[in-house]
């Protein structure tokens, strides 16, 4: 009776392996709900970001918007093509006049570019910017996102946490963390008998390290298929997760955190402004990188 219950318990192992699963079910729950049935059930004000074109009046040619970033406070650009020659660009954004600054005027070649205006301190939603050079309006769109630094900053962070906490449980149950070490310390003990040999002009020895090489190899392949395993299962998952949090926030390029250090191709500065701005690729990049080197320390996942 005792040896029967005794193989009717559950095992530390299979317990934990339940719990990971749990957890697993859980993050992948609450990312799903947060993402797409609370924007589903709950429409927030459309979050496509600046329109790039516009149409022109009578005089003919056409504006486009190039954005910094697209939330209050951030400059955007101003550009035109075919526009009558050598006139002042003004602009407003819905009613209001807007104070523009940079190279506004166009050229004997009708070009505009360099004009820059301020997003007014506006609620999310969608906005009309108009802008005339002489006989040349236009009427382009402009959106706010919902959520702005610092609230999306949170929002990424978690996301990229939440994400990083499934490869770790992913991989604690593909991958055979012991034997993977072991295999690990068995390959760098080789390379060092190796080494050793070869700077010891041990010919003998080289030639039977020789003939383990192949096996040795083979072995460190296995481990390295199961961590292929990992990443084939959960590319896809993330990705999707990934592009449905930048749409939920307004766009790839859209801006979700501020950096008070300035760093080239990462961190975007304004012109006047302390502070950069740094895009959602970005900073989920930092964060992830940041996150699964704590994760995978905490949950002994690393190799």
């Amino acid at each position: 009776m005792k040896a029967g219950n005794k193989q009717r318990a559950s095992s530390p192992g299979s317990a934990g392996t339940r719990t990971l699963t749990y957890i697993l079910i859980a993050v992948v729950a609450v990312l799903f709900s947060y993402y797409v049935l609370v924007p589903l059930f709950a429409p927030r004000p459309s979050t496509t970001t600046t329109a790039t074109t516009g149409s022109g009046s009578s005089g003919g040619g056409t504006f486009s918007l190039s954005m910094s970033t697209d939330i209050s406070g951030s400059a955007v650009t101003i550009a035109g093509q075919n526009l009558p020659a050598g006139q002042n660009v003004s602009a407003k954004f819905d009613n209001i006049q807007l104070n523009l600054t940079g190279t506004c005027q166009t050229t004997t070649a009708g070009v505009l570019s360099g004009c820059m205006f301020t997003v007014p301190k506006l609620d999310s939603g969608s906005y009309s910017v108009t802008v005339t050079a002489g006989a040349s309006t236009s009427s382009l769109k402009f959106t706010i996102p919902q959520y702005s630094p610092p609230v999306s900053t949170v929002l990424v962070t978690l996301t990229s946490v939440g994400l990083g906490l499934v490869t770790q449980l992913v991989t604690r149950r593909v991958v055979d963390l012991k034997a993977e070490r072991r295999m690990r310390a068995e390959v760098n003990a080789f390379n060092k008998q190796k080494r050793e040999a070869t700077v010891a002009g041990d010919k003998a020895r080289l030639e039977k390290l020789k003939r383990r090489e192949l096996q040795v190899r083979q072995e460190q392949a296995k481990v390295s298929t199961a961590r292929f395993k990992v990443t084939a299962i959960t590319f896809i998952p993330l990705l999707g997760v990934y592009y449905l949090m930048a749409n939920f926030l307004g766009g790839f390029s859209v801006v979700v955190a501020y950096s008070p250090i300035p760093i080239p191709y990462v961190v975007g500065t304004l012109p006047g402004v302390a502070y950069g701005f740094m895009s959602l690729f970005w900073w989920y990049f930092l964060s992830s990188f940041a996150f699964s080197t704590l994760l995978s320390k905490g949950l002994h996942t690393t190799p």
